[in-house]
């Protein structure tokens, strides 16, 4: 998502709602700061140069709500541009065109005091201002405008679904009779009282009601930061930013858990009573790639977090106030940094639950952490690809945030990579994400891992994109009756993950449903088939699928079937997933998804059910050197339950193409026979 700076976030959100949010700062940035809030479904990014346009009104926090902003079809894989309507500053020309010429008009009198690279629209009388359409390329550009003109800017979409106003109760100046006054003294580590509130981060400064969930703004005064308050439990935690004349600027962790407020309160916060945050490894001079760290808590029971992501390896000093246990609630100190050394990168997600520490220092040595030997293969050779490998780790709790960070890989590649397994002490899940793409802004698949757990000390060993290439599905059954399938019909074999194509130009499919031998759903979409409601009543099925591609992307399973024999019916819960087979062709192939010519070769064919109790009772193997016209028929042996083995003795013919023919049962009655048309090659 392309902020109106020019910087951009990576937003993820799982299955499960858990939300990362990774800030990457635009050109010419690399030194700047974001604070992350998230509220609820709310997922606010925030550059530290906005936060103070934020605070005063001038700029429209919808412009920095990343969730809101993607579920409305604002990120960039869904549109190129953003409308906003920008107030006109004092001085502009005011168009005078009559009612019948007013949009022509007022384009013309507004290229009088819009950037260029604005594409003005009609004219917005109230607030007396302009709606343009401002380029994603060009936000940078535009941003140095926006920030440096007195002007207000909003995001023009009122009543857009997704995108909403931010759920908070103003600060008000003058205090209702029923109110109390809260003043907090935020003293930053210079001994200055702060009476501004976009000192700190994340923006806008506020306190919650743990209670309600409500936010309240808190506003500047002589006094400090204050807010009007009905009487109950607040909480408080922001970060605040101090330039000495000849260091570089620090940043401090300031948290005050539990506020009761039954008369007019004061709350002191004194940065200099804090403590510098370190993370020490055994790689002797690591480079900082990114830091983020703060605060992750629930406020009535909703999401809130209060973080700070900082690019590169800046001299900036993190720093973070001891506070007192707390308890009913997730309240989780949390540090991510991310660290290079040579050929090694570190992921480290370190902190306390329950409290600020007094103390904290982290050193943690590799033997504490999980190494990580990645391989990234890609589906062919000449095809000009690379990738964006994002790792996130979800925090312990029900507070459902990850944080992690992503890495740019030339694709084929190797990477070490050690990461911390455990947080406070409690076992973390990692996920992985790879995008392959073509240039920065077209992405052509996405792999997915599953979140994994792992234990110090442990080596683990992935390759992304691996061959064998083949087809494979899944479906899931509604207790109303309701049957859907996705397919993955170039898929590489994987065992814990998952493929998305994000485009599909190149790929034709059709899918066919029978019950009994009846047609009862066809599809031409490659990756899914809406069966509809089908009797809830225990039936024979029988899925086909046959899959033809021509992609700039992929050289292997050009031409796929499936036919997928299994029984369903309607489950007595809300859902449950279709006993549908599926075979992971497995081998030593190198990083273009080849293997030798002329020597044997060993494939384990692991055959898998989502149905726990059936047991795989068969898997058998074919093999084709001329795209499927002649096939030999190769021994498999078995091995641990759904595991069998084959020895293929590839011809000396490098370059040919071999191609899988899979037939694989158990003994619930399912049955798959599966064809892969080029799934690997020779060399």
């Amino acid at each position: 998502m392309t902020l109106v700076t020019g910087d951009r976030v990576r937003v993820t959100t799982r299955s499960d709602g858990v939300s990362t949010a990774t800030p990457i700062p635009g050109p010419g940035r690399s030194r700047m700061t974001f604070g992350i809030r998230r509220h609820g479904r709310d997922l606010n990014v925030v550059p530290a140069d906005a936060a103070p346009l934020v605070a005063s009104g001038r700029l429209d926090p919808r412009l920095f709500e990343v969730a809101g902003l993607v579920r409305a079809g604002y990120g960039d894989e869904q549109t190129d541009h953003l409308p906003l309507v920008v107030a006109r500053p004092t001085g502009a020309a005011a168009s005078t065109a009559s009612a019948t010429t007013a949009t022509s008009s007022a384009r013309s009198s507004a290229r009088s005091w819009i950037p260029r690279a604005l594409r003005p629209g009609r004219a917005v009388p109230s607030p007396r201002g302009q709606a343009v359409t401002e380029p994603k390329a060009a936000a940078g550009e535009t941003w140095r405008w926006l920030a440096g003109t007195p002007s207000h800017v909003w995001l023009d979409t009122p009543a857009r679904a997704g995108v909403t106003e931010r759920a908070v109760k103003r600060g008000a100046a003058q205090a209702d009779p029923a109110t109390y006054t809260l003043t907090l003294r935020v003293i930053d580590r210079a001994g200055r009282l702060v009476t501004d509130p976009s000192r700190l981060q994340p923006s806008p400064t506020v306190v919650a009601d743990l209670n309600t969930g409500d936010l309240i703004d808190l506003t500047g005064a002589s006094t400090g930061l204050v807010a009007h308050l009905a009487p109950g439990t607040y909480a408080f935690s922001g970060i605040v930013s101090t330039t000495p004349a000849s260091s570089p600027t620090s940043y401090t962790l300031l948290s005050a858990p539990r506020i009761s407020v039954a008369a007019n309160t004061t709350v002191t916060l004194d940065a200099r009573q804090a403590h510098r945050v370190t993370t020490k490894v055994d790689a002797a001079s690591p480079r900082a790639v990114v830091t983020t760290f703060g605060l992750v808590e629930t406020v009535a029971g909703t999401p809130f977090t209060t973080l700070l992501t900082l690019r590169g390896n800046v001299p900036n000093h993190l720093y973070a106030r001891a506070t007192g246990t707390v308890t009913g609630r997730t309240y989780e100190f949390t540090v991510f940094r991310s660290l290079a050394a040579g050929a090694v990168t570190y992921d480290l997600l370190l902190g306390q639950e329950g409290s600020v520490p007094a103390n904290p220092a982290y050193v943690v040595h590799d033997a504490a952490l999980t190494r990580y030997d990645a391989v990234f293969a890609v589906p062919g050779g000449g095809l000009n690809l690379d990738g964006v490998w994002s790792r996130e780790a979800e925090l312990p709790g029900d507070s459902t945030i990850g944080l992690g960070w992503f890495y740019d890989v030339p694709l084929p590649a190797r990477r070490t990579h050690l990461f911390t397994p455990r947080y406070a002490g409690r076992s973390l899940a990692w996920s992985d994400k790879l995008d392959v793409r073509s240039t920065p802004t077209q992405v052509r698949y996405s792999e997915v891992r599953d979140p994994l757990r792992y234990a110090p000390g442990q080596q683990v060993r992935h390759t992304f994109s691996p061959a064998a290439f083949r087809p494979q599905a899944g479906g899931y059954r509604q207790g109303d009756g309701v049957m859907n399938f996705s397919m993955e019909p170039m898929s590489p074999s994987l065992r814990d993950g998952t493929l998305m194509v994000n485009d599909s130009t190149g790929i034709t499919a059709t899918s066919t449903l029978r019950r009994a031998g009846v047609v009862v759903a066809t599809s031409t979409d490659p990756f899914v088939l809406n069966a509809g409601v089908q009797p809830k009543p225990r039936a024979s099925y029988t899925l086909d699928l046959r899959v033809g591609q021509h992609v700039p992307w992929s050289r292997y399973a050009t031409t796929v079937t499936g036919h997928w024999q299994f029984t369903s019916a309607a489950p007595a819960g809300y859902i449950a997933p279709i006993s549908l087979l599926n075979t992971v062709a497995v081998g030593a192939f190198d990083l273009l998804g080849r293997a030798r010519a002329g020597r044997p070769f060993t494939l384990d064919l692991v055959t898998t059910s989502p149905d726990v109790t059936s047991t795989v009772t068969r898997t058998l193997l074919w093999v084709s050197y001329d795209d499927g016209h002649t096939w030999t028929r190769v021994t498999t042996t078995p091995g641990a339950p759904g595991h069998w083995s084959a020895r293929v003795h590839h011809p000396n013919l490098p370059g040919r193409f071999v191609s899988l023919r899979t037939l694989a049962e158990d003994d619930q009655r399912s049955e798959l026979t599966m064809t892969s048309i080029r799934a690997y090659r020779l060399y």
